[in-house]
């Protein structure tokens, strides 16, 4: 697979929640520290329902007036009238902006050198401290930069105006920029291990089994919607399901193929990226197959080819 130095998403799930009370309302529906959040820094988390399942994985900023959430394309009207639903006297509104940008997606250390200094690398830190966001200029286009984890950390995502977005290509291709599209984006996110809201996980999974605690959920914030379960879970260690990297070798199955051992059904692939003759995906794993190295069989429906995957 070709490294490319941007890859275009046409579509993607932006919600603004703004008004005073709007770190304290996202606080009260999110598995991360959104009240700490300083001007121009952001977050990995969950936006969860009252029994702890997800509504959306996403990251979520600070900008002036209030704070940005930005995640795969499907939540935004789950996420406004959740907010809606549990402001009743805050001042906080959220405002659905999906039709207004395009995202542009660069690989953590392929800054491509035309822009480089626009927009710079995020430094080397500590995972657990807050993403950054930032504002670019070059060549007569600009936006606001969002660090985040879609390709590994230091990924950085460009939210352009959809009306300018074909403009930037052109530019870029012409000083040499290698664009990629959404199935190539795609591929290199399920290399680099980070799952996709509405493919790897839906609204019926809890935080837990996208296997993001250290980077997604507080444990020391504090009260929130669905926290007794997402709490509950975390002291008693029973998570029964959870994403895994999985490993095939020689057939690259197609997605939704399920793993099995002897006639029990341990796992699922739900991305699959070529690699070789063989592939990385990601899919869930019964309890059973949560260690690297463990093994299962299956049988891609297409070509009823058999194969082993083993967990990495």
């Amino acid at each position: 697979m070709t490294t490319q130095h941007f890859y275009r998403i046409d579509r993607l799930s932006v919600v603004d929640v703004g008004g005073q009370d709007a770190d304290t309302i996202l606080n009260n529906l999110t598995t991360n520290d959104m009240k700490s959040l300083e001007a121009g820094q952001g977050r990995e988390t969950f936006v969860t329902e009252v029994r702890g399942r997800s509504l959306s994985h996403a990251f979520v900023y600070r900008q002036e007036g209030g704070l940005r959430l930005i995640s795969p394309e499907g939540p935004s009207e789950a996420i406004a009238a959740h907010v809606d639903r549990y402001t009743i006297r805050e001042d906080a509104t959220p405002s659905i902006l999906d039709n207004q940008w395009v995202g542009f997606v660069v690989p953590p250390g392929e800054i491509w050198e035309p822009i480089a200094e626009a927009l710079g690398a995020p430094k080397s830190k500590d995972p657990s401290e807050p993403l950054v966001s930032f504002e670019w200029e070059w060549n007569g286009h600009s936006g606001t930069a969002y660090e985040n984890r879609w390709l590994g950390e230091g990924t950085l995502l460009l939210l352009l105006d959809r009306s300018k977005a074909d403009a930037m290509v052109t530019a870029s291709e012409q000083e040499g920029a290698r664009l990629g599209d959404e199935a190539d984006f795609h591929a290199a996110r399920t290399m680099a291990g980070f799952p996709w809201f509405g493919i790897d996980l839906n609204e019926k999974n809890l935080p837990q089994e996208a296997d993001r605690d250290s980077l997604a959920i507080s444990f020391t914030k504090g009260c929130y919607l669905g926290q007794e379960t997402v709490a509950r879970l975390d002291a008693l260690g029973k998570v029964q399901k959870k994403l895994v990297q999985w490993k095939v070798v020689d057939t690259v199955p197609t997605a939704g193929t399920p793993l099995k051992m002897g006639e029990k059904v341990v796992g699922r692939l739900t991305s699959v990226a070529a690699e070789g003759d063989g592939c990385i995906s990601i899919g869930m794993a019964r309890r059973t197959h949560f260690d690297p190295g463990s093994t299962a069989e299956g049988s891609d429906e297409t070509t009823e080819k058999t194969f082993t995957a083993t967990v990495l």
